[in-house]
C-alpha cells in the first residue's frame, strides 16, 4: 500500500444497515406514540449523556503525539509486574507469626483468613493493573511500528494510530463513517459521514419539579442540534488527526445522506472546514461551544435555522471524490 491510498477509519454504512436503521427508528417512534410513559431518572441521565456526546465531543485537550520520544523509547514491556500488588500481601501472609495475644484469644485463624482475603483482593487488583499496563505497552509498540509510515503521511498508518489510541472507537459512536485521504503534496483530508437527521434525538428527557418528563424537541431545535453535532464531530476529527499526523493543517469534509437515499451516490457534502494546527492549539476547546469555533475557522457551509443543511459546492476544493462503486460497501 502506498502513502496515497485512502484508508477507512470507520467503515461507512451499507445499504442494508442504513435501511435497517431507518426502519428500526421509525418503529420505535410509532411504539413511543402509543404508550403513556413516565421516564426514570436513569433515562434522563442517559439523555443528558447522549446530548453531551453529540455536541461536546470536541471538548478535549489537544496534545500532539511526541513521535521522537516514542522512537527513542523503542519497544517496551508492561511497566508493572504481574504480581505488583499481591507480592506484598503474600509476603505478609507468609511472614505472619501469631503473637502471644493472638494465641491467648484464639485469633490466629481469623488473622490468617484476613491476610488470605487480602492476597485474593490484591490478586484481582494485579490482574486489572497488569491488563492496563499490557494494553498501554501494546499500544506504544503498535505506534512505534507505524511511526515511519505516519511520517510519510500514509493514511493507513494514521488510521492505525487512531485505532491504537482509541480515537476511532470514540468517533464511531457519533458518526456513520470516516475515511482518510492524502491529496497532492501533503494535504490530509478526512471524509466524515454524519449521523442522519432522524438518528438524532427528537424527544428530550428532562428533570423538572415533577420529576423526569419526556418532551418533543421542536424541529427548529433539532436543526440546531444537527448543526452543533456536525461542528463538534468535525472538530474532534480534526483534533484526532492533528495530534497524530505531522501536518500544519487538516481538512474535513462532512457529508450527510440525502432523504430517502441509501447509496454512496446519495452522500452530499454539507460542511467543509480547514483546521490549522496553530489555531487549534491556541483554543481552549474544553470551554468552547463547537459552532462558534467552526464559524471562526471560515467554513464552507449552507445552513439556515428554517431548513438546516443544504449541499455545498465543493468541486473547486480539489477534494477526493471516489467512484460510488469503489466506496460503497456491499
Amino acid at each position: 500500500m502506498t502513502s496515497k491510498d485512502p484508508a477507512s477509519i470507520i467503515p461507512p454504512l451499507n445499504r442494508v444497515d442504513r435501511a435497517t436503521g431507518r426502519t428500526m427508528r421509525e418503529r420505535e417512534r410509532k411504539t413511543r406514540g402509543l404508550q403513556r410513559r413516565r421516564p426514570s431518572r436513569a433515562q434522563a441521565d442517559a439523555y443528558d449523556a447522549r446530548i453531551e456526546s453529540l455536541t461536546q465531543i470536541h471538548r478535549v485537550d489537544v496534545k500532539r503525539v511526541d513521535w521522537a520520544h516514542i522512537v527513542e523509547q523503542g519497544m517496551v514491556a508492561p511497566a508493572v509486574a504481574r504480581d505488583a500488588v499481591s507480592s506484598a500481601a503474600r509476603r505478609k501472609l507468609a511472614e505472619y507469626r501469631p503473637s502471644m495475644m493472638d494465641a491467648l484469644l484464639g485469633l490466629e485463624q481469623q488473622k490468617r483468613r484476613e491476610l488470605t482475603e487480602k492476597v485474593i483482593e490484591a490478586g484481582r487488583a494485579d490482574i486489572e493493573l497488569y491488563a492496563r499496563a499490557k494494553a498501554a505497552a501494546e499500544a506504544h509498540n503498535r505506534m512505534l511500528k507505524l511511526a515511519p509510515e505516519v511520517a510519510a503521511l500514509n493514511p493507513a498508518a494514521i488510521a492505525g494510530v487512531l485505532h491504537a489510541n482509541g480515537g476511532a472507537a470514540v468517533l464511531a459512536e457519533v458518526c456513520e463513517g470516516l475515511k482518510l485521504f492524502v491529496v497532492g503534496a501533503g494535504r490530509l483530508v478526512a471524509q466524515l459521514d454524519l449521523l442522519e437527521f432522524d438518528a438524532l434525538p427528537d424527544e428530550a428527557c428532562t428533570v423538572g419539579a415533577a420529576g423526569p418528563l419526556f418532551a418533543v424537541i421542536p424541529p427548529s431545535e433539532q436543526l440546531e442540534l444537527q448543526l452543533a453535532n456536525a461542528c463538534s464531530v468535525v472538530l474532534r476529527v480534526a483534533v484526532e488527526l492533528l495530534q497524530v499526523a505531522p501536518v500544519d493543517a487538516v481538512e474535513v469534509v462532512a457529508r450527510t445522506c440525502r432523504p430517502g437515499g441509501l447509496a454512496e451516490a446519495d452522500m452530499e457534502p454539507v460542511l467543509y472546514v480547514k483546521a490549522p494546527a496553530a489555531a487549534i492549539a491556541k483554543l481552549k476547546l474544553k470551554t468552547l461551544e463547537a459552532t462558534p469555533v467552526v464559524t471562526a475557522l471560515g467554513p464552507r457551509i449552507d445552513w439556515k435555522p428554517t431548513r438546516g443543511f443544504t449541499p455545498i459546492v465543493a468541486d473547486d476544493l480539489g477534494l477526493p471524490v471516489p467512484p460510488a462503486a469503489a466506496t460503497e460497501a456491499a
